[in-house]
């Protein structure tokens, strides 16, 4: 039932003081900058963040986590978070959550791992290992009175007060990479103002197949597929999926993927009915990951594969979620897009990662630098450097009250509303 979240791409972990270090004992971090690659020298302290350290509960029996494994996901749930993620048992990784405590200046795992007492895992001819527990899933909605509804592999799930509730049961698994078990075809879901369950999925099992989501119209009991119009100028014989999806209200956006014309979808009547146009003139090996809207406008985040440019984040802005141009990534700098959210202000906050920020050493674990950048998607962005080491923050969420958390599997920083 609990399933281990698609990895996030890593995040980022600050100090309080400019720039990036090595990670010290207590997991936090450094302020030296000496080695590191295109840096600023503002800290995220002078946005308004504050760094709590050591305040998020290891999520390993070891002392080294695989890098996107861990604490990868945060939902704003009463009055702080529900984090979701993976523990590793020394066996495998299983499914793990983290709530908060009544400040939201720390996150315990919750449940709290058992040994091989606790009816654990335990793989043939060896001993035991917590089988985790809590939430999982691949596509999250939190509901008004604080239930969690979760998509994944098998279907619908909704969790009040941590108990599980099945609704729409549907296999929406295939075979994992290079044959490891399996993965979840869920990439995201949305509810609507007037409540449509909308979920993306990999639905399209051939080519020529148009993209498709999965509706639910009685709140997650049933699910139903439906197709969405061909991109204009787009192959048929080119395979057509839905890269992020997002709701605003009833109006509902999708961006598809695509080497260099990708489809934009949206609806503004819930899902009701959807109108299509084409991306155009993107970069080759674009991977968008991210979409959100902020004020007046929608944003997409994605980075480049391949050609030296995998620090780097790539912008797009929308003012209806059919057109959209490229937006600017000025004050950006370094980093590649790790988790974005945004506030009641029509603040965006995303949170970035530069790998390998200094040279690799035999024996050394891989180091990354992580970054907070702040805007409306319109004008520079604030950059504030989050610091360096070898277990940087993965998510980021927007609370109820407006605060800002950012979080990963060591430390935890909090920016006060505004």
């Amino acid at each position: 039932m609990y399933r281990a979240v698609r990895a996030v791409v890593v995040v980022a972990m600050m100090l309080g003081s400019g720039g990036c270090g090595q990670q010290v004992g207590d997991g936090g971090w450094s302020a030296d900058t000496e080695g590191r690659k295109g840096l600023g020298k503002v800290p995220a302290t002078e946005l308004g963040f504050v760094r709590h350290g050591g305040a998020v509960e290891w999520p390993a029996v070891s002392d080294w986590i695989p890098q996107g494994q861990g604490l990868q996901r945060l939902l704003p749930v009463g009055g702080c978070v529900l984090g979701i993620g993976t523990y590793q048992n020394g066996f495998r990784a299983v499914g793990a959550n983290w709530t908060g405590n009544e400040t939201c200046d720390r996150l315990a795992i919750d449940p709290a791992p058992g040994g091989s007492d606790a009816g654990g895992d335990r793989p043939p001819g060896k001993g035991g290992g917590w089988a985790g527990g809590g939430i999982g899933g691949d596509g999250f909605v939190v509901e008004a009175e604080g239930s969690v509804l979760a998509a994944g592999s098998s279907g619908l799930y909704r969790y009040r007060g941590g108990e599980p509730q099945q609704l729409a049961r549907l296999d929406l698994s295939t075979t994992g990479f290079e044959g490891q078990g399996s993965r979840s075809l869920v990439r995201g879901m949305v509810r609507t103002a007037s409540g449509r369950i909308i979920v993306n999925a990999d639905l399209t099992a051939k080519k020529e197949q148009p993209p498709a989501v999965l509706v639910s119209d009685d709140g997650g009991v049933t699910l139903r597929r439906v197709d969405l119009p061909a991109a204009p100028r787009q192959s048929r014989a080119e395979r057509q999926l839905l890269a992020v999806l997002e709701a605003d209200g009833d109006t509902v956006v999708a961006i598809g993927y695509g080497w260099d014309q990708p489809g934009a979808w949206r609806s503004t009547d819930g899902g009701r009915t959807w109108q299509v146009s084409t991306v155009e003139g993107l970069p080759a090996g674009l991977m968008l990951t991210r979409l959100v809207k902020a004020a007046d406008r929608w944003l997409a985040f994605g980075g480049i594969e391949g050609g030296g440019q995998q620090d780097s984040t790539y912008v797009l802005t929308s003012a209806d979620g059919l057109t959209w141009t490229r937006g600017t990534v000025e004050g950006m700098g370094a980093g590649r897009v790790a988790d974005v959210t945004a506030g009641g202000d029509g603040t965006v906050v995303v949170v970035g990662v530069i790998d390998d920020s200094r040279q690799h050493k035999v024996d050394e674990r891989n180091d990354y630098c992580g970054v907070v950048w702040l805007g409306d998607g319109a004008g520079a962005w604030q950059r504030g450097e989050l610091g360096c080491g070898d277990a940087p923050p993965q998510a980021v969420a927007t609370l109820r009250d407006g605060r800002v958390v950012i979080a990963g599997n060591r430390d935890l920083w909090v920016r006060a509303a505004t």
